[in-house]
């Protein structure tokens, strides 16, 4: 138990455990100066504050609307996303909207992209309102750009059904996620990383119906799927295994919940340097199994990490925290 409250701070450049020193931007750990320097090179590229100073040297020589401003505000908003600073990304992702709209216009497959990563951060801050009208437009806008049957569209269509099933809008959920998973099973065929990631969602509106032994069945389907396409440490098999671990606990069957919560526990950490508000839910999950096993003190415990590492990730007014 002690070990799963427990995470390595591994250097990014050599490896080795127990590294001491951290990059700004939080999501990296080094040795010392000399494996910084050594990774440097490739990790200022995806390092959210050297990328946040350029957006403003862009911003000072092209001028506030010119498109490479747009495309720097979209990358930062993409690296502060992945950082779960989801203010910082809304910040940016509306600024890069807003350019491309005036360059490119209302109907082009760059801004419906960034209408649906709107929609991403607005489903993570719980504003579920804005994610489905972003969602929505960029259905519209892919629909009207590429017609049906493309890969855009399958995804702005998963993207709403997941909008809507937060809402609790269940059956109109199911029948978005629906149409996605037969689009992309004509596009790639069953045997595809897409094709799982919407039999992710369509086991979740089970899961919410109460229907968990259909919920299971299809996991279980969807997690070979990612297992054969996306190799071992994936952050969508590290969310398969949580979501299968929910539907264990809901039939039930304890201890498999809880291997498949702690396998994809691994996973987060391995693939994660700094704190992620998935690890948290992981050990939420672990916490809520522990409590059906008669082990309230380490649920209590599992629940407290929890907490402090969604305090330190999406903050103290998201939706998380008030579970």
């Amino acid at each position: 138990m002690e070990g799963l409250l427990e995470r390595p701070k591994v250097c990014g450049a050599c490896g080795r455990g127990g590294a001491a020193k951290r990059c700004q931007c939080k999501t990296i750990y080094f040795c010392n100066e000399e494996c910084q320097r050594a990774k440097w090179g490739e990790h200022k590229e995806v390092c959210s504050v050297v990328q946040r100073r350029k957006v403003e040297r862009e911003r000072e020589r092209l001028g506030r609307d010119h498109p490479g401003v747009g495309e720097a505000c979209n990358k930062v908003g993409n690296l502060l996303h992945d950082q779960e600073d989801l203010s910082g990304a809304e910040e940016h992702y509306l600024e890069a909207l807003r350019i491309i709209r005036l360059v490119e216009g209302e109907w082009s497959p760059n801004v419906a992209g960034l209408s649906a990563n709107l929609g991403r951060v607005y489903r993570g801050l719980g504003r579920l309102d804005d994610a489905v009208r972003m969602h929505r437009q960029a259905l519209r806008v892919y629909r009207r750009v590429w017609g049906d049957e493309h890969a855009d569209v399958a995804f702005a269509l998963n993207s709403l059904g997941c909008a809507l099933r937060r809402k609790g809008q269940l059956d109109r959920a199911m029948e978005k996620l629906e149409e996605a998973h037969e689009m992309y099973v004509g596009l790639y065929g069953d045997d595809h990383a897409d094709v799982a990631k919407v039999l992710t969602n369509m086991a979740l509106t089970l899961q919410d119906k109460g229907l968990f032994g259909d919920a299971l069945a299809m996991q279980e389907k969807e997690l070979g799927i990612l297992r054969r396409t996306l190799g071992p440490d994936d952050e969508g098999i590290a969310i398969s295994l949580h979501n299968l671990g929910i539907s264990y606990k809901g039939q039930g069957l304890l201890d498999e919940a809880r291997a498949r919560c702690e396998e994809g526990l691994g996973i987060v950490r391995r693939i994660h340097a700094g704190k992620n508000s998935l690890e948290g839910k992981f050990l939420q999950s672990i916490g809520d199994v522990c409590d059906d096993q008669g082990s309230p003190d380490d649920a209590l415990r599992m629940y407290k990490e929890a907490r402090r590492i969604y305090r330190k990730t999406v903050g103290p007014e998201s939706v998380e925290m008030g579970k």
